[in-house]
């Protein structure tokens, strides 16, 4: 009985407050006026987007002070997520979102309520992917996209607003899966097969992030069968292709099959990998060089549902019409570059694009270099040795090639474009010719890539919205104090040209870009970004 009469007690004492507060001296009625939420609007917003929200209360057209929860509706249940005056919220959903928000005048504890929605709009449709390194030391991305025509939106540190923070440690790669991810979802333990996610890769950690709703699926404690221990081993290389994804950490290698949801365990075994994962045009095997061995070999699953992998090592079995015989085993030299383009390096196999070069220094001959072209034919049976050119370059002629920054590898033609201490040069292999001094950059070179875009395209008006991005890129980005500046060079033949107008700015050290397109011709030109 107290309990109740201390209950109403509490409410007539209320009510005579509010009673007080309805009259004057004149005893004249003024009803208080109704609480309004204002400031609070509803739209279209990108996916991947900071939702940020003030609300501004009012009572009779004076603002007044209150508190607010805010609330989203997922199918009809209602989720409080902020408590705070002022709304931040990330959007990672498709589809149209609704809101609440509620009101309570801190004075009377009048309460109100507002209703509003927003409908998120996909933005990762075409253009660059910036992965970075921020000041500590870390990871995360930016993104210049084309919307529609020739709108251009650039949005800074995504991964730090998916994950409330950059990925752990340096820049590895920045690939994308083409549709052929399927993530079990944990909440439901539904399989959500072929989907296209921006695959973002670090020292330490590496995730799905899913292009249509920009929301992160999985990270490192999902997508391994066996997590490695990342605090003592370092992700070194990471290469996406139509039927697998491989990686590379402190030497080991483990594969990702399409349609599976984690890496298979690491391959064991008495080997340890050099940082580069190298692959020719569509559903081609990743060839690899174990500077363990000094050998070259092709890595694949065992079988069609096989859960272990295996290394191919090259036989020293060679055709009939190879002239060098050259060994692809217990080479004795350590690799400078492995990089691949289009054209073939077998005078018997004309027809067959593709050549994979290594540029390598023996390890008992510090006064000269090896410039090896290997056969992209042999990658599929790993059945004969694959070296089909060999030139031995003195380190005199040309001391910054043997000891270059940066290389990257013309892709239509035989030209190896590397950086020595900010200053662009390339090396002609037709012509075995050196140019010199060809640009000179500001500020420290972070990342150097020849890309030649040949699928950002649709001309034909029955298969939707036209558009032309194709472009023969040579891509430097330069960093300065807390800025980098992305430069972009037309190519033609072996002229540049700098194009100031595709000039790129943000904050950190830019590590890797990709060119984003989703066009299923990606799969043929995948190997433009190893």
């Amino acid at each position: 009985m107290k309990r109740y009469t201390l209950y109403g007690f509490a409410a007539l004492l209320v009510g005579m407050l509010l009673t007080v507060a309805c009259y004057d001296k004149d005893n004249t009625i003024h009803p208080i006026p109704d609480l309004v939420i204002e400031n609070i609007s509803g739209g279209n917003i990108g996916a991947g987007e900071m939702l940020e929200l003030t609300p501004v209360a009012t009572m009779g057209g004076s603002e007044v002070e209150c508190t607010y929860q805010w609330f989203i509706y997922r199918d009809t249940v209602a989720t409080l997520i902020s408590e705070e005056n002022t709304l931040q919220y990330r959007v990672d959903t498709t589809g149209t979102i609704t809101f609440n928000v509620e009101a309570t005048h801190v004075e009377t504890g009048i309460q109100s309520v507002l209703t509003f929605y927003y409908t998120v709009v996909p933005r990762i449709n075409h253009g660059w992917l910036i992965l970075k390194e921020t000041a500590d030391g870390n990871t995360d991305m930016d993104m210049q996209l084309i919307q529609g025509g020739d709108t251009i939106e650039f949005a800074e540190d995504q991964l730090s607003l998916a994950l409330g923070a950059p990925m752990q440690g340096r820049p590895v790669s920045l690939l994308w899966t083409d549709g052929t991810y399927k993530y079990v979802n944990p909440e439901t333990g539904i399989e959500e097969d072929a989907q296209t996610c921006l695959v973002p890769v670090s020292q330490k950690d590496i995730l799905m992030y899913r292009v249509a709703d920009e929301k992160v699926l999985a990270t490192s404690d999902e997508l391994f069968y066996e997590v490695p221990d990342f605090s003592t081993s370092n992700i070194e290389a990471f290469m996406y292709q139509s039927s697998l994804a491989g990686l590379i950490y402190d030497g080991q290698v483990c594969l990702l099959k399409t349609r599976t949801p984690t890496f298979m365990p690491p391959l064991l075994g008495d080997y340890h990998l050099a940082p580069y994962l190298v692959c020719w045009g569509y559903a081609n095997k990743f060839v690899v060089y174990d500077d363990k061995n000094c050998s070259f070999g092709v890595i694949y699953p065992s079988g069609t549902f096989s859960t272990t992998m295996e290394i191919k090592y090259f036989p020293d079995t060679y055709r009939d019409a190879d002239d060098l015989r050259i060994s692809p085993n217990n080479m004795n030299a350590d690799m400078l570059y492995f990089g691949q383009t289009d054209g073939s390096v077998d005078p018997e196999m004309q027809t067959n694009n593709g050549t994979l070069y290594a540029l390598m220094q023996k390890r008992d001959d510090a006064a000269n270099v090896w410039l090896y072209g290997l056969n992209n034919y042999e990658m599929a049976s790993a059945t004969y040795g694959p070296i089909r050119f060999a030139r031995e370059i003195p380190v005199s002629r040309c001391p910054e090639f043997a000891d270059a920054d940066f290389y990257t590898m013309h892709q239509t033609r035989n030209i190896m474009y590397f950086i020595k201490d900010n200053v662009l040069s390339y090396y002609d292999i037709d012509r075995d010719e050196f140019v010199m001094d060809v640009y000179s950059f500001s500020g420290e070179v972070t990342y150097c890539k020849f890309i030649n875009n040949t699928y950002a395209y649709n001309t034909a008006s029955w298969l939707g919205d036209m558009y032309d991005y194709r472009f023969t890129y040579l891509v430097v980005a330069t960093s300065s104090g807390d800025e980098y500046t992305v430069n972009c060079f037309d190519v033609v033949l072996d002229n540049l040209t700098l194009l100031p107008e595709k000039t790129i700015t943000g904050t950190g050290k830019v590590r890797f870009m990709s060119w984003f397109a989703p066009s299923f011709e990606y799969s043929n030109d995948v190997y433009i970004y190893s």
